[in-house]
């Protein structure tokens, strides 16, 4: 008899204690996006945030600044590629800082989180426009749509589903686009017992058996839990081997995020 799976869910619903709700009217229409207000710091997903509304703003102007640093030296750019989307976009935190790409294109965000989404659109739009998505490997857009999707810290909490969700990115993005992903590698356990060992992170994963018996094991791949809030690390000829068939890789680049390493790709 097959082991019980387990149980979480496939979308987080906004205020799910609650069997009414009403959204008060907010206009952010003509304000710069820069000017615009933050989330509450106790929704903040990382403690990598900070604690000030000038921190969490930096925080995402520094991953987005990475992200257009790393694809520049592979000659690509964003202004060239049409559509975005940013899956996995929480709150808003990168997208955000995306507004000078907005006109005469679509940016997208989308996550599992619809409490965030519902934050986005009644801060964030316009210009940027998201949606509501569920663990399923589907997205609502049309074949080909996307010339460039990014997504920070979404694959390394993504495990059996990750063949199946790089499959669908790939639907989505044009042939020739691009597609940039971070990810946890071996280098990054280094990373997380030395340099980065009082972070939240290293101090959570070294509180598991399983961790500090897999870090040591020879293995492709491995996750600690299983849920939307699982860890997963990979050993890179593994990533490599999934990632060959659908995507070309342009990239790879350690310590993004800290101690993630970026992976750009490029659509077969």
């Amino acid at each position: 008899m097959p082991s019980k799976s387990p149980s979480f869910p496939t979308y987080f619903p906004y205020l799910p204690e609650a069997a009414s709700y009403v959204l008060p009217k907010i206009d952010t229409a003509g304000s710069p996006v820069a000017t615009r207000p933050v989330p509450p710091p106790e929704t903040w997903i990382s403690e990598k945030y900070g604690k000030t509304r000038e921190d969490y703003l930096d925080s995402g102007r520094r991953d987005v600044q990475d992200m257009l640093r790393i694809t520049q030296a592979a000659d690509v750019n964003l202004a060239d590629l049409g559509h975005i989307l940013e899956f996995g976009c929480g709150d808003g935190r990168m997208i955000r800082w995306l507004d000078h790409l907005a006109e005469g294109r679509e940016i997208w965000g989308a996550d599992i989180e619809a409490g965030r989404i519902v934050w986005c659109k009644q801060h964030l739009t316009p210009p940027f426009h998201f949606v509501t998505t569920t663990t399923v490997p589907h997205l609502p857009f049309e074949d080909r749509y996307f010339g460039f999707i990014y997504a920070g810290s979404v694959f390394t909490h993504i495990d059996d589903l990750a063949d199946a969700w790089l499959a669908e990115l790939r639907r989505v993005l044009r042939p020739g686009g691009k597609l940039f992903v971070t990810v946890h590698l071996k280098n990054d356990i280094g990373l997380l017992n030395e340099k980065h060992r009082h972070s939240g992170l290293a101090r959570l994963l070294r509180s598991s058996p399983d961790y500090q018996a897999y870090i040591h094991s020879d293995y492709d791949m491995f996750t600690i839990g299983r849920s939307s809030a699982s860890y997963v690390f990979y050993d890179l000829e593994y990533l490599r081997k999934s990632l060959e068939p659908m995507f070309r890789i342009l990239s790879v680049t350690p310590e993004v995020r800290l101690y993630q390493n970026a992976v750009l790709l490029e659509r077969r």
